[in-house]
């Protein structure tokens, strides 16, 4: 009598990838995945609402930041994603643009990023006032979103372009265009920003701190577990595997992935099916490539 294999600890829609030999469930291991969890439901939920604001004098605007390597990126490209699906559903929807400030930020710098942005150029920038035929075509496409990613980024600049750069971001975010800006960057990005009183106010700040032993965390390997085409359970959540990725990591979201990812990939080297803490302590190294083995003697 055959017994069936129970695959319930992965999700249904990466079920498939069980059925893939070893290389290819490799492959899948290393993708890009993107897990939800309760901090950045709550920051694409609060992006939402701003998008769906009534027109503001003084338009409402956020900052996430956080640490290098805490996931700022990704979020930053899921809530682009976000605002695509709308604009996509939703024929009266308005317009957002995204852009990352170069690490040598001045007003050029922005008129470059803008205009790639939205295909066509808009205009030479003046301190502290936005080019007329950015206005005109930001009324037209109903632009209503500014993402900005890497916006410490204007720390690097000098003085002088530094209080250029904060009063052109005031500029967009005050009458006539009133647009909300939605910037990523690591914890320094809140100095740049609060450098200007006026700009400061506007902006919600969002914190990604680096994980702890909490239940968010478990959370947030309980889906990276289902989301891998593992044959056997991890049990990611147990105390010993928590407080091993936070000691090996130091709450990086980054580092943590990294772990989880080529502790998958052991698992299957090794043939283990599922990440154990010798996995976990393996993952330490980069798995070796499965042809390589071909090649031994």
């Amino acid at each position: 009598m055959k017994t069936s294999v129970n695959f319930d600890h992965v999700d249904p829609k990466f079920r498939e990838h069980l059925l893939l030999n070893d290389r290819e469930r490799i492959s899948k291991i290393y993708r890009d995945c993107w897990v939800n969890y309760p901090q950045v439901v709550a920051i694409r939920a609060g992006v939402r609402a701003i998008y769906e604001m009534p027109p503001k004098t003084q338009a409402q605007c956020m900052l996430i930041c956080g640490r290098p390597g805490m996931g700022k990126t990704s979020l930053f490209k899921k809530i682009e994603s976000d605002m695509e699906s709308l604009r996509k559903r939703h024929i009266d929807s308005y317009g957002c643009i995204a852009f990352s400030l170069s690490p040598d930020p001045n007003l050029h710098g922005f008129e470059d990023s803008i205009s790639e942005a939205l295909g066509v150029p808009i205009g030479k920038i003046r301190t502290g006032l936005v080019p007329e035929a950015f206005c005109r075509l930001a009324h037209l496409r109903r632009m209503r979103l500014v993402l900005i990613d890497e916006v410490h980024n204007l720390l690097n600049a000098g003085r002088i372009d530094q209080r250029k750069n904060l009063a052109f971001l005031r500029a967009l975010s005050s009458p006539p265009m009133s647009l909300s800006i939605i910037a990523f960057g690591v914890d320094d990005a809140l100095h740049a920003i609060s450098s200007d009183e006026q700009l400061e106010r506007r902006f919600q700040l969002c914190d990604l701190p680096p994980w702890k032993e909490n239940e968010s965390f478990r959370s947030f390997l309980a889906a990276y577990e289902r989301a891998l085409p593992l044959k056997k359970p991890s049990e990611l959540g147990k105390q010993e595997n928590v407080r091993y990725l936070l000691g090996a990591t130091g709450g990086i979201t980054d580092a943590i992935v990294k772990r989880i990812t080529r502790g998958a990939v052991w698992a299957i080297v090794e043939g283990k099916e599922a990440i154990d803490h010798y996995c976990l302590e393996k993952a330490a190294e980069i798995p070796p490539y499965l042809d390589c083995f071909d090649d031994e003697t």
